[in-house]
């Protein structure tokens, strides 16, 4: 059983080995700019997707009900945020052509988020 509240390290050389770090102390370390990069880092690495995107979900079923409205908000955030983008190529613009339809329906209130609670 893993601990869900701490981050073991791997760092690529060590002499002791895996360390650990509390997840609560990196989470109230981070910027938005850090968070960015986390996020970025975390995808790429084994080019993540909607099913671990999914799997992240089912994941925080089990947290506090107003925490899973944060979630819902922070991703279409994420969306919005993206769909701000003017450039695009062929790896993304599906992608951003479907946050630009997400953005359009939140800015005319299709998709609610509901009170802060």
């Amino acid at each position: 059983m893993t601990d869900k509240t701490t981050i073991h390290l791997k760092p690529w050389e060590s002499t002791t080995g895996v360390e650990t770090i509390s997840i609560y102390l990196v989470a109230r370390s981070l910027t938005a700019q850090n968070f960015a990069a986390l996020l970025d880092e975390y995808l790429n690495l084994g080019g993540k997707g909607y099913r671990e995107g999914r799997e992240i979900g089912l994941e925080l079923r089990s947290t506090h009900r107003t925490l899973q409205r944060l979630v819902i908000c922070f991703a279409l955030g994420l969306i919005a945020g993206l769909a701000e983008q003017e450039h695009t190529d062929p790896r993304n613009a599906t992608a951003i052509q479907t946050a630009k339809r997400i953005a359009a329906m939140l800015q005319n209130g299709d998709l609610p988020f509901g009170p802060y609670v």
